[in-house]
Order: structure tokens, then C-alpha cells, then sequence
């Protein structure tokens, strides 16, 4: 007997399942952990994995030049970020501008994709840096916001895969729900009254109210990551993490909300406490 496509879906998932849950594991007490100690921990491993997602980006892109413009584009970004740490601030144009410049000249007809990737990358590296880097906030800022992704993901699902109904973006991400969206809203309002709540001894309903915007902000990485993989016609951004696909496909909420936060906290003095 063949087995049908619910079927074999079941078995795909149910297969995929051990090691998506060990990767997971692994990979959130170590990112916590960085995040809790700070320099140069949170610095390195912010760096590593933004080079790897600009590898999985120009890999996607420029699949013929992708190895020499990661590592172009990676140099390019540790510069910046070590004019950020040594308090050069008004100089990291440079070194990100070189990169996007390089970038899209290696890669044909996606020049424009190729760059765009190579800045949105590095603004939301910058972006985390600026953050955790905060006097007094800058763990609590960061713990906010990988809480509130984590939130707007897993509330995404269950209320997606419970309630159903109408499709968010179909010719993206098939799957993604309006439910899906309201859900992944609620739970993210709830992680910033939590923190709020446990940080100041009151809830903020300002910062409940900026969860929810960024959980929407989050979808939008979300979708604007699988449009981009539509684009390209591959189902993973790459095979880097086990059970999980790349890095791409587990940072695309972050990618967005990082420069989002940035902004709202650094130009409109938004305060957790």
C-alpha cells in the first residue's frame, strides 16, 4: 500500500522532530548565555552568526561568487563592530558601505538583492550591539526581545495550527494564518507586561503595546525571508543546523525586529523600567 501525503507529511515531521528539538537545546542556552555575559561573548557570537547568515544570503544570490563575498562581507562587518566597541561610532559606514558595494558587484543580475541583504544584515548586527550595550538595560533589552520572537513564533503555531481560518500571505508562506498573527501578537504582549511587570514591579502598557507592533514586525522578517527563498526556489537557506534548516531561517524575526528596537528606544527613548 502506498502511504498517502498526510501520510508521509506526519512521517517527515515526526522524523525531523529529535533533531530539531536537540538543536534547540543547544543552541538557546548558549545564545542566553551570551546574552547574559555580555562582551565579548555577545559580541562573538553575534558576529559569527551574522556571517553565516550573509554567507547563507550570497549563497542564494551569488551562488557562483558566494564563498569570496562572505568573506569580503564579513571583514567588512568585524570592522564595524570594532569601531563600535572602540567608541568610533560616525566610521562604520565605511566598512558596511564597502561590503554592500562588493557584494553587488559579485553578483550578476541579484546585484540588488545581494546588497540589500549584505545591509540589512549588518544594520540589525549593529542594531543588537547598540542594544546590549545600554547602561543597565542592555541585558534586558536583549532578553525582551529574544523572549518576544520566541513568543511571537511558538503563539504563531498554536493558534495557527488550532484556529486556522483565513491565510496571512499564501504566495509566501502557505501555512501562516491570520489567527496564526493575532496569536503570535497576544503572546508577545504578554512577555512585555511580564517583563515590565518583573522589572519595574508594574506592568507597562506602553511596551505591551510595542510588543505586539514588534511581533508584527517579526511576521514580516518571517515572510520577507520566505518570499526570498521562494525567489530562489530552495526550501532552506541552508543545512547548518540540524532539524532547523539555516540560520537564516531561524533569525528572520530577529533580523527585523533588532533595527526596529533600535530605533524605537534610541530616537524615541523608549524605557523597560
Amino acid at each position: 500500500m502506498v502511504p498517502s501525503s498526510e501520510t508521509q507529511d506526519r512521517k517527515d515531521t515526526n522524523s525531523g522532530l529529535l533533531p530539531r528539538v536537540l538543536s534547540a537545546m543547544v543552541m538557546a542556552p548558549v545564545a542566553i548565555a551570551a546574552v547574559w555575559f555580555g562582551s565579548p561573548y555577545f559580541d562573538i557570537l553575534l558576529f559569527v552568526f551574522s556571517a553565516g547568515m550573509m554567507w547563507e544570503w550570497s549563497r542564494m544570490c551569488a551562488p557562483n561568487h558566494h564563498n569570496g563575498i562572505s568573506v569580503v562581507t564579513a571583514v567588512a562587518l568585524a570592522v564595524a563592530m570594532i569601531m563600535y566597541v572602540a567608541g568610533q561610532e560616525e566610521y562604520i559606514v565605511m566598512p558596511i558601505a564597502i561590503g554592500v558595494i562588493i557584494a553587488a558587484a559579485r553578483s550578476g543580475p541579484n546585484w540588488l538583492l545581494a546588497g540589500v541583504g549584505v545591509l540589512y544584515i549588518s544594520v540589525a548586527a549593529l542594531s543588537a550591539l547598540w542594544l546590549r550595550t545600554q547602561d543597565g538595560d542592555g541585558l534586558l533589552i536583549i532578553m525582551w526581545l529574544f523572549f518576544l520572537v520566541w513568543a511571537t513564533d511558538t503563539g504563531g503555531y498554536a493558534f495557527g495550527k488550532t484556529i486556522g481560518g483565513p491565510k496571512l500571505a499564501p504566495r509566501f508562506s502557505p501555512k501562516k494564518t491570520w489567527a496564526g498573527l493575532i496569536g503570535g501578537m497576544v503572546c508577545a504582549g504578554l512577555i512585555g507586561g511580564l517583563v515590565t511587570y518583573f522589572s519595574a514591579d508594574a506592568i507597562n502598557w506602553a511596551i505591551v503595546a510595542v510588543s505586539m507592533v514588534l511581533a508584527i514586525v517579526a511576521q514580516i522578517g518571517d515572510l520577507g525571508e520566505s518570499a526570498l527563498k521562494r525567489r530562489f526556489k530552495v526550501k532552506d537557506s541552508s543545512h547548518l543546523i540540524p532539524g532547523h534548516g539555516g540560520l537564516l531561517d531561524r533569525a528572520d524575526g530577529m533580523l527585523s525586529v533588532f533595527p526596529v528596537a533600535f530605533a524605537i528606544i534610541c530616537f524615541a527613548g523608549l524605557s523597560l523600567r
